[in-house]
């Protein structure tokens, strides 16, 4: 991509640090709290903490590897060391990794909305719809998720507070006890399982070169993850302190962890004014993958234009959601049993990849 079409995509590092706080983790809260639980059990936040620190540690090195290359895009960058043709044949890999990554959340989601909020709706073909603001966003440019997930933050904040509120005081925390025990091999076998809801430091890949650096706004951009997080984690904590051994069976986390409450019981679902906020974000959340395929498949395709890698790729996903959309459990399976290694593996050589870029030479940026 040239200069000038960086600088109409421009985001601010503050921006970064709420895509990080307040939408990469809430795709983690349907589906993966029984997952772990299944197999952890009240140890269920160590493997969690651990695929935390490893996406961490990452977006950490990728943002040292792109201060050393000069915070240029990264396709440019990589395009002076390794060539024109291989560049493209990476972002195509990465482009399709972030396809791949796209569709868990998507049938989750599916399947999370249908059997919670359009129970009175015999006709659930409006899910859908969704598939329309999707290829609208992935048209737009890096900005838009900038000021999305300045409002998305609000969401999210006030969403999980609401459950939070709701929950704690029906949890028993002791549940989780022992704290700490000697691992099994099917719990250390789940870090790398649960891989497939991280990878978040990909989308810190095409960030890159698109936010003018500032004081501190790696230890901001860090702190931000980090927080988002320890958030994540009490949530599970909290989820299985409710449910304890009977934690697996309850699959749609975010939606069952508050139905104890005193108020809950006394006044209604009041749980649903969280969840419809945490709704507002997971909707971009999901569509962030999207945006990132489309992305890297306009370097790909050496074009400013996004409407027909962003159609492409809604419509793949689109025919995906419509043929598998009742097998989601399946999906789940497969991508646990085989495709959480590929994925592990390619995100970690993704996100060390820029490591081998050229250092910056600044006395020949000096003298230009």
């Amino acid at each position: 991509m040239t200069d000038s079409f960086n600088e109409k995509n421009l985001i601010k590092p503050r921006q970064i640090c709420f895509i990080f706080f307040a939408l990469t983790p809430v795709n983690k809260l349907i589906f993966m709290p029984a997952s772990l639980a299944a197999v952890a059990a009240e140890g269920l936040w160590m493997p969690l903490a651990a695929n935390f620190i490893l996406d961490g540690l990452l977006i950490f090195i990728i943002l040292l590897a792109s201060e050393r290359a000069g915070n240029k895009p990264l396709y440019s960058v990589f395009e002076n060391t390794i060539g024109k043709p291989l560049t493209r044949v990476f972002f195509f890999i990465l482009a399709l990794v972030f396809l791949a990554k796209s569709f868990l959340p998507i049938l989750e989601h599916k399947l999370y909305i249908e059997n919670t909020i359009y129970e009175m709706i015999p006709d659930r073909v409006i899910f859908y719809t969704f598939f329309i603001v999707s290829t609208y966003a992935c048209v737009k440019g890096v900005k838009i998720f900038g000021r999305v997930a300045d409002f998305a933050v609000l969401f999210s904040v006030l969403g999980i507070s609401i459950i939070l509120a709701l929950s704690v005081t029906s949890a028993d925390y002791s549940n989780l006890l022992p704290i700490f025990k000697k691992p099994s091999y099917n719990f250390v076998n789940e870090v790398f399982r649960s891989f497939i809801w991280h990878g978040d430091c990909l989308y810190m890949l095409l960030f890159c070169g698109h936010f003018r650096p500032e004081k501190l706004y790696k230890t901001k951009i860090m702190a931000s993850y980090f927080s988002g997080a320890v958030i994540t984690i009490f949530f599970f904590v909290t989820f299985y302190g409710v449910y304890g051994a009977i934690a697996p069976s309850q699959d749609y986390a975010l939606s069952a962890v508050s139905v104890f409450s005193i108020i809950v019981t006394n006044i209604g679902r009041f749980d649903f004014m969280g969840i419809f906020l945490m709704l507002f974000s997971q909707v971009f959340a999901m569509i962030l993958p999207f945006f990132a395929a489309t992305k890297a498949s306009e370097r790909v395709f050496s074009t400013e234009k996004s409407v027909v890698p962003a159609i492409v790729i809604n419509a793949a996903l689109f025919i995906g959601t419509a043929l598998l959309g009742k097998k989601v459990f399946a999906v789940l399976n497969f991508e646990q049993g085989v495709y959480c290694y590929v994925f592990l593996a390619i995100t970690v050589l993704f996100a060390l990849s820029p490591l081998i870029l050229k250092k910056e030479n600044k006395d020949e940026i000096h003298e230009n």
